[in-house]
Protein backbone atom coordinates (compact mmCIF):
# COMPACT_ATOMS: atom_id res chain seq x y z
CA UNK A 1 0.00 0.00 0.00
CA UNK A 2 1.32 3.48 -0.78
CA UNK A 3 0.37 5.68 1.97
CA UNK A 4 2.30 8.48 -0.26
CA UNK A 5 -1.34 8.42 -2.20
CA UNK A 6 -3.65 7.82 0.65
CA UNK A 7 -6.04 10.79 1.40
CA UNK A 8 -6.63 11.42 4.72
CA UNK A 9 -9.49 13.50 4.65
CA UNK A 10 -11.18 10.43 2.99
CA UNK A 11 -10.21 8.87 6.38
CA UNK A 12 -11.88 11.62 8.36
CA UNK A 13 -15.28 11.19 6.11
CA UNK A 14 -14.99 7.50 7.26
CA UNK A 15 -14.43 8.58 10.48
CA UNK A 16 -16.97 10.44 11.01
CA UNK A 17 -19.27 8.15 8.50
CA UNK A 18 -18.93 5.57 11.41
CA UNK A 19 -19.70 7.63 14.48
CA UNK A 20 -22.36 9.28 13.27
CA UNK A 21 -24.49 6.55 11.02
CA UNK A 22 -25.32 9.37 8.84
CA UNK A 23 -24.33 10.91 6.08
CA UNK A 24 -25.67 14.92 6.38
CA UNK A 25 -24.60 14.49 10.11
CA UNK A 26 -20.85 13.15 9.42
CA UNK A 27 -20.50 15.99 7.14
CA UNK A 28 -21.48 18.69 9.93
CA UNK A 29 -18.83 16.94 12.16
CA UNK A 30 -16.01 17.63 9.89
CA UNK A 31 -17.51 21.06 8.25
CA UNK A 32 -18.36 19.52 4.96
CA UNK A 33 -21.56 18.57 2.95
CA UNK A 34 -23.92 15.91 2.77
CA UNK A 35 -22.97 16.19 -1.23
CA UNK A 36 -19.39 16.79 -0.81
CA UNK A 37 -19.28 13.58 1.91
CA UNK A 38 -21.29 11.03 -0.67
CA UNK A 39 -18.45 12.18 -3.21
CA UNK A 40 -15.98 10.83 -0.68
CA UNK A 41 -17.55 7.92 -1.00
Amino acid sequence: MNLNALDLNLVRVLDALLREKSVTRAGEQIGLSQPAVSAAL
